[in-house]
């Protein structure tokens, strides 16, 4: 049962994993920038698909993506 802890099997109505938990981001190391919700409701992905698109580098996570720049002339959004 606690495999399927995610999909909300057993405890009722919607899904009591995410409805429930949230992330800690840190230092950001484990935190997927475009994947992992870290900001709002839904991942960066979904919000903004047309940067996604163009992203190059759709694996980095926030600390890659901090240490890049996050300023309007940074090398994060190259």
């Amino acid at each position: 049962m606690v495999c399927h802890i995610r999909e909300g099997l057993g405890v009722g109505v919607g899904n009591w994993f995410e409805s429930n938990v949230n992330r800690v981001i840190r230092d950001g190391r484990n935190t997927l920038f475009w994947y992992d919700k870290w900001i709002g409701d839904i991942p960066l992905r979904m919000k903004f698909p047309r940067l996604f698109d163009l992203a190059l580098e759709k694996e980095s996570t926030v600390r890659d993506m901090e240490r890049r720049s996050w300023g309007c002339e940074g090398r994060v959004w190259v």
